[in-house]
């Protein structure tokens, strides 16, 4: 698997902070971000790039108003697409929790029926922190959308009301498979 990590900078002013607590309804506890970059954006099969599926944007959030359903973790049964621009859990999603997301742009040229992984790998916590990958996979719908569609992928970090959250760094690789069914 060919991996590229491209630096990303998470910039949260206290201002930004501030807006993004009131304009996500709920009060977030202490929340530190450590390393201050994000490495992610590995869209890459063999060497070459996946140009109809690549992130757009990643930050951090509140949980969607209606829990997403959570991205199949095996490889012989991917979540198919929707057919609309849609939200997922990476992991198991929890009302109130501070959420990292990823934006998806999938486009219209992408090849139907395809699945591609996508491996998270979060790091949280003190010190040298705890790493937790996770892996799921998404299939293309059976028919190219007839326009750019976004998917957001949510990744739950816990709760920030009830303990600190400290995000270290987090990174995505996509990487589109040879077969449904059969990924690296």
């Amino acid at each position: 698997m060919l991996r590229f990590n491209v630096p990303r900078r998470l910039v949260f002013s206290v201002v930004s902070l501030l807006l993004a607590v009131f304009s996500i309804g709920f009060v977030i506890g202490s929340i530190t971000i450590n390393s201050g970059t994000e490495t992610g954006n590995g869209n890459y099969t063999g060497a070459t790039a996946l140009n109809y599926w690549s992130e757009s944007s990643v930050g951090l959030a509140g949980a969607p108003g209606a829990l997403p359903s959570t991205l199949s973790q095996s490889v012989a049964a991917p979540t198919v697409l929707a057919g609309a621009s849609a939200s997922y859990g990476v992991n198991t999603q929890t009302a109130g929790d501070t959420e990292q997301f990823f934006k998806f742009a999938e486009t219209s040229a992408a090849p139907v029926n395809t699945e591609v992984e996508v491996v998270f790998t979060v790091n949280t916590g003190a010190g040298a922190g705890s790493t937790t990958t996770v892996t799921v996979f998404v299939e293309t719908q059976s028919s190219a959308p007839g326009s750019t569609l976004t998917f957001t992928l949510y990744y739950d970090l816990g709760s920030a009301a009830s303990a600190n959250l400290i995000l270290n760094n987090a990174q995505q690789v996509s990487q589109q498979c040879s077969a449904v069914g059969t990924c690296p």
